[in-house]
């Protein structure tokens, strides 16, 4: 299969639909149906979170204010893509991207940017929840004469942690990444002699790096990676993208707007709360890691700013939505690509 570059921009524009109509938000009842599994009293993940946290005697970690494991958790997606040891390669490789992007990718795909970004995520939000309802055995477009389930007991509608407790979860759920991280970067496991001065040289050198300069603005380059992965969500749940498709979609929404909402509209707030918390399995190995290794995490720490961070997962954000949306290869890095 040829590399994307060297596909025609008609191609690659005829992957997707033209002229995309509004949509309207996912109603409430919909994203509350949705929603069940994780507000049953049973799988409510800030009461399990809260109950394993409460029996943690912990050490004091700081990790420079959590960026270090923001970082590390970041290091396992880019590894694979960028050479994070090899600064002129690394270097090499971000001009690459910065080239392609703006010589491949953006004249085939940029015009998606164009389309009303609100019925976009408002496709695939409910794309996704169309998703999930298959995933529980509900058919999204018809309800039946039952119609929706029945919603679970709910004792309390009241999110469990505390803001400095939900603080602490995120910093112990990316502690686990730490050691791939230092693998990666070629650096001894934390604990060991020189470990965190030789991790700080690192990430010192990567801080002197500057991103490519691009002629098209960040956000841009973000909106259109989530717009490929609104459009790809969207053919998942609805079928190839064609007026049907959307016909489709509309009319789920017009039917599940139509219904009463299952529980107070309270619980929604607390179901999006639920949605953002971490792994409890990655918080407790994050937790074990911390007591087993508390010397090396009391160890003062500064996290440098790394300019390149944002166009690193600016590239991996299209990368990542190309692949979901396109029966073709991805943003090409490789220095056999046949347009080099």
């Amino acid at each position: 299969m040829p590399c994307f570059c060297t596909a025609p921009a008609e191609q690659a524009r005829g992957r997707f639909a033209v002229g995309l109509s509004a949509v309207m938000p996912p109603p409430p009842a919909l994203r509350m149906v949705a929603a069940f599994p994780a507000l049953a009293a049973g799988s409510r993940a800030d009461l399990r979170m809260e109950a394993a946290m409460s029996s943690m005697a912990l050490p004091d970690i700081a990790l420079g204010g959590g960026g270090l494991s923001q970082f590390a958790m970041s290091v396992s997606l880019m590894g694979g893509t960028f050479a994070l040891t090899d600064l002129p390669k690394l270097d090499f490789q971000m001009q690459r991207s910065a080239s392609s992007f703006a010589a491949n990718v953006w004249p085939r795909l940029g015009w998606l940017t164009t389309l009303r970004l609100t019925s976009l995520l408002n496709l695939g939000l409910a794309a996704r929840l169309a998703l999930d309802l298959r995933a529980m055995g509900l058919d999204p477009f018809e309800m039946g004469g039952g119609g929706p389930p029945a919603p679970p007991a709910l004792p309390s509608m009241a999110f469990r942690l505390s803001g400095p407790q939900l603080a602490r979860a995120r910093l112990l759920a990316g502690l686990p990444a730490l050691p791939a991280m230092m693998a990666a970067l070629n650096l001894p496991p934390l604990g060991e002699a020189g470990a965190l001065p030789a991790l700080s040289n690192q990430l010192g050198l990567l801080a002197g790096l500057s991103p490519p300069a691009l002629a098209i603005p960040m956000p841009l380059i973000l909106r259109l990676a989530m717009a490929m992965e609104s459009l790809a969500l969207a053919r998942q749940a609805f079928g190839d993208l064609s007026p049907m498709a959307f016909q489709r979609a509309d009319a789920m929404l017009r039917m599940w707007a139509g219904l009463p909402l299952p529980l107070p509209l309270g619980a929604l707030a607390l179901a999006g709360k639920l949605d953002l918390l971490p792994d409890l399995e990655a918080v407790q190995a994050g937790g074990a890691m911390a007591c087993s290794m508390a010397g090396a995490f009391a160890t003062p720490f500064s996290m440098p700013k790394l300019a390149i961070l944002p166009f690193l997962s600016a590239m991996l954000a299209v990368q990542g939505a190309m692949g979901l949306a396109l029966d073709m290869p991805a943003l090409d890095q490789c220095a056999a690509c046949p347009c080099a």
